[in-house]
């Protein structure tokens, strides 16, 4: 018999569904759930955990009370104009996107709230998307002078149609859930009180089907893209360290804590 015992989080909610082959996750970082470090490190734990756990079939990733994610932490944002800190910080968001994209276990995203920066990047790392009408999503990076640096941009030209997705990209445009349904973001909207029953109906009618079926249909779903996954955040890891050495991720910075619009000069 397999012994797996139930590791300890400090940063993320973890808890069992309706039924037992169904295990739910959310960040628990109040108020807005945003991503440090430390919220990053124990994803990227609980999903390579869960790659090896035979009991789970399904993974809800669950919103907060408040969001589902609302992107990076920006204070940590002053760090990454040292290097070395920068290439820290982007291998353990990268260990933790990869560990979510290479899981044989199915995810739903339950989104509530906002869905924002790499908040949407790990919705887009999952295997399909339930959205309030309420909910509202975007890849903002641009406008605080970098870009989604956790394998967004790729995650959301596969998608989406690829001029649409560098649309969004290029201007930071938020999007409504009735949009985001509209074109391809998002698989499913629900009213705001309907999402935990559809979810967990869903979730659960994937769990009842043969965990050996499923993996193999997942793996040969997702090879090749993994396959490429996998190189395009190698090379993206070295232009994220040169991002933060360059003047506009500075200026977007201080911009967003001075409450002013950043003046992009020659950069």
């Amino acid at each position: 018999m397999n012994d797996h015992t139930t590791p300890s989080w400090s940063a993320l909610s973890v808890r069992a569904g309706s039924t037992a082959a169904v295990r739910h996750v959310s960040i628990d970082n109040p108020p807005l759930g945003v991503l440090n470090q430390v919220v990053r490190r124990e994803l990227g734990s609980f999903f390579l955990s869960t790659q090896e756990d035979p009991n789970v079939r399904c993974i809800v990733f669950d919103s907060g009370p408040k969001s589902f994610c609302a992107g990076a932490d920006l204070r940590e944002y002053p760090q990454r104009f040292d290097p070395a800190v920068a290439r820290a910080h982007v291998h353990n968001a990268h260990r933790m996107i990869l560990a979510l994209v290479e899981l044989d276990v199915p995810t739903i995203a339950s989104i509530r709230g906002a869905c924002m920066g790499g908040g949407l990047e790990l919705a887009l790392g999952c295997s399909y998307r339930i959205a309030t009408r309420s909910a509202t999503l975007a890849l903002p990076e641009v406008k605080r002078g970098t870009w989604p640096g956790t394998g967004g941009i790729v995650l959301l030209t596969r998608q989406i149609r690829p001029s649409l997705a560098k649309r969004l990209l290029y201007t930071g445009e938020s999007l409504d859930a009735t949009t985001a349904l509209a074109i391809g973001v998002i698989d499913e909207v629900v009213d705001d009180e309907a999402l935990d029953e559809r979810v967990q109906t869903l979730a659960s009618e994937i769990a009842a089907q043969p965990k050996s079926s499923i993996q193999a249909m997942t793996r040969l779903a997702d090879r090749t893209f993994r396959s490429e996954f996998r190189a395009h955040l190698e090379y993206e890891a070295e232009c994220f360290v040169h991002a933060y050495q360059l003047p506009a991720a500075r200026e977007g910075y201080e911009a967003f804590f001075e409450k002013r619009v950043p003046q992009w000069r020659q950069d």
